[in-house]
C-alpha cells in the first residue's frame, strides 16, 4: 500500500510540475506585439500591443514636464487614408475622451470609451495607452502615429513617431 501512495504522490507531483510549467510560460492568446525605433530627438520607441481584448501602446518620450502633451493616431481601416480615432494625453492630468476623426488634423467627435492613460512626469519617460479593442471597432490591424509635444525652455519642440502624419507598420490582433 506504501509504495502504491507514494508512486500516485510522484505521479500527481509531476503532473502538477507540468501543468505549472504550462501556466507559467504560455503567451497570451491571438496577440501580436511589435516594438519600433524612432531615430528622432525625444521619441525613441512605441511598442503596440494589439491583443484580443485591448490595444496597447507604449512610447518611450523621454524626460517631459507638466505642460508637455501626447497624441496617438490610430489607424484602424488600412483602405481609409489617415486616422480613425485620436487619443491625447496630459501628464499627471484626467483621461480626455477618446475622438473619432477624419484626418490628422480633424478634431473629431468624441466616443465614449472607458480607456486607461498613464503618463507621469515626475517618475517616466513613459507614455501609455490601453483602449479596450470594442470602442476602435475590433480591427485586424491598427496602424499607430505619435506626436510628442515637449515644453522645454526656449521654443517647444515636437517629435513625431514615425514622422509627421505617418504610421508605423500595422499591427494585427
Amino acid at each position: 500500500m506504501r509504495v502504491a501512495l507514494t508512486r500516485a504522490a510522484v505521479s500527481g507531483a509531476t503532473i502538477g510540475l507540468a501543468v505549472l510549467t504550462m501556466a507559467t510560460t504560455a503567451q497570451p492568446a491571438a496577440a501580436d506585439v511589435k516594438t519600433f525605433n524612432d531615430g528622432g530627438g525625444h521619441l525613441t520607441t512605441v511598442r503596440v500591443r494589439h491583443g484580443s481584448e485591448n490595444l496597447r501602446v507604449k512610447a518611450n518620450v523621454g524626460a517631459y514636464k507638466i505642460p508637455s502633451h501626447f497624441t496617438f493616431w490610430l489607424d484602424t481601416d488600412r483602405d481609409d487614408p489617415g486616422p480613425e480615432y485620436k487619443v491625447e494625453v496630459y501628464p499627471n492630468s484626467e483621461v480626455v475622451p477618446i475622438r473619432a476623426v477624419e484626418s490628422f488634423a480633424d478634431n473629431g467627435s468624441e466616443i465614449t470609451c472607458d480607456y486607461r492613460a498613464s503618463a507621469d512626469a515626475f517618475s517616466s519617460t513613459y507614455v501609455t495607452i490601453v483602449v479596450p479593442r470594442s470602442c476602435i471597432g475590433t480591427p485586424d490591424a491598427v496602424g499607430v502615429s505619435v506626436k510628442a509635444r515637449y515644453a522645454v525652455p526656449g521654443p517647444n519642440v515636437t517629435d513625431y513617431g514615425p514622422a509627421r502624419k505617418k504610421f508605423f507598420p500595422a499591427v494585427a490582433s
